[in-house]
């Protein structure tokens, strides 16, 4: 029985760890670093540092929006390095963020990509280097403040002594302080197995992308667990979700290695090989439900279960969702090593109800419903095993879980879940009839689900990808027959 792996860096307060060799194990593109070698930092910073290290390069500052994070936020930000003198090739770039108070929060969010594809080893004299990072801040962040410090160490020193002097400039613990954040604590994540959907912030185009406005403050997952009894997958998934007066919306990036499936059809096996899997229980009922599925080909499967997985399914359903899959690398050639593959869906609030008009959901949904959803990454080797793992924890042996499925709570813009005035007497009830029970969440009895880290966000893709997005087409009818049921 496998467990759970989870992956815990446990940092001092005056550490940095060396990640270079797993960084260039990343291939960036020499276009994208020649794009970020810069004749002249931009005009107005957000912060102006100038800081002098050692003589030897200058922190100019850093563009970000707005100074105020929110805990499982995602931030980008552009920091600007002038280069006075080569550092020499024994020099890594750090950063990290530092609360407040005697034991304070810490997160080292080092990785960037020009960092591995244009390291201090590269650098020369005259370079103005734009480095821009993401990171998301912790889920469990406490501290009223988040302050980023950069600078550079030598590699395999991990002191505070040893990091490149700062000889001008603001500093903090012998690094230079970029920003400091103000930290809105009363918007943080949810109750552990539940997540707050915040209505997307901009319009979303499915283009197998998330670097639209509509992106800005959704939910998102931790990497995800492996399922209980599964083998791992061949690397990480991390999912983003959102939704809007007319659809709701899914973007999950899988890393893999091995990216393959040999069906392109609608309502082919799909979950056989490489795909995910979107299970909704629109009114919380533990029956009753739709399965969605996308395959790196793009192809689709949609079935509605009446009842339970226990059950025969109705495959005359179908849902009409839209979806765009970007490969980071060749679909289908298990000669080659690739990256993985990223895919964003678009789900008609019409699709959600199954063949159920009665259900008992508001569509769209209004701030305080709650809904239950999961979301399944299938994973298969090129030996042919089979690997799954999930937003919300599940067993290998059951995928559907309508007990381990997460509880969705809608809220606005802003991550309110007050409920609007009501303007009709007949509108139904935000709350649903069982106050919305289930996994960790308001009046939930499932002592087993274990806790959502909410906390961490995808990082979109490299703009420069091997193959570009793979696009919805039509669905057609179902072919009519038996078909096995989905794991």
């Amino acid at each position: 029985m496998r467990r759970t792996i989870v992956i815990a860096a446990v940092i001092m307060m005056a550490a940095c760890v060396d990640k270079n060799a797993g960084q260039h194990q990343k291939q960036i593109d020499p276009g994208y670093v020649a794009a970020n070698l810069l004749a002249a930092p931009p005009e107005r910073l957000s912060n102006t540092v100038n800081a002098d290290l050692d003589g030897k390069i200058v922190y100019l500052g850093n563009l970000v929006d707005g100074d105020t994070l929110v805990p499982g936020q995602k931030v980008t930000i552009k920091h600007y390095w002038k280069v006075e003198e080569a550092p020499g090739s024994e020099w890594r770039v750090f950063s990290h963020l530092r609360g407040e108070g005697k034991n304070p929060d810490f997160a080292n969010v080092d990785a960037t990509d020009m960092r591995t594809g244009h390291p201090p080893a590269d650098w020369k004299k005259g370079e103005i280097i734009q480095d821009e990072q993401q990171f998301t801040l912790k889920s469990d962040w406490h501290s009223p403040t988040a302050t980023l410090i950069v600078g550079l160490y030598p590699k395999g020193k991990h002191g505070v002594g040893d990091r490149m002097k700062i000889k001008s400039g603001p500093q903090l613990d012998g690094a230079v302080i970029a920003v400091k954040f103000n930290v809105d604590l009363s918007k943080g994540p949810p109750q552990p197995g539940t997540i707050k959907l915040r209505k997307a912030a901009g319009p979303i185009t499915v283009d197998g992308k998330d670097n639209d406005s509509g992106w800005r403050g959704a939910v998102a997952s931790g990497e995800f667990p492996t399922a209980e009894g599964s083998p791992d997958p061949s690397g990480k998934t991390v999912a983003r979700m959102t939704y809007d007066d007319t659809a709701l919306y899914l973007f999950i990036s899988s890393d893999d290695t091995d990216v393959a499936s040999q069906y392109k059809n609608q309502d082919d096996s799909l979950w056989k090989e490489d795909t995910v899997e979107l299970f909704i229980d629109a009114d919380g009922n533990r029956h009753g439900y739709v399965e969605l599925q996308v395959n790196p080909n793009n192809a689709h499967f949609d079935t509605w279960w009446p009842n339970t997985r226990a059950q025969p399914d109705d495959k005359t359903y179908t849902a009409p969702m839209t979806s765009a899959v970007n490969m980071r690398g060749t679909l289908d050639n298990r000669d080659d090593t690739d990256q993985g593959w990223d895919v964003e869906i678009a789900i008609p609030w019409a699709a959600v109800k199954g063949k159920d008009e009665a259900m008992n959901v508001r569509l769209p949904p209004q701030p305080g419903d709650q809904w239950r959803m999961n979301v399944v990454r299938v994973d298969k080797g090129k030996d042919a095993s089979i690997a799954a793992a999930s937003w919300n924890k599940i067993t290998y042996q059951d995928f559907h879980a309508l007990d381990r499925m997460l509880t969705v709570v809608f809220a606005d813009a802003n991550g309110g879940t007050t409920p609007p005035p009501m303007v009709d007497a007949g509108v139904p009830s935000a709350t649903l009839p069982d106050g919305g029970a289930g996994a960790g969440g308001p009046g939930g009895n499932d002592k087993n689900a274990p806790a959502i880290d909410a906390g961490m966000a995808i990082q979109p893709a490299h703009p420069t990808r091997p193959q570009g997005p793979i696009r919805a087409t039509p669905v057609v009818p179902k072919p009519s027959g038996p078909a096995a049921p989905p794991p």
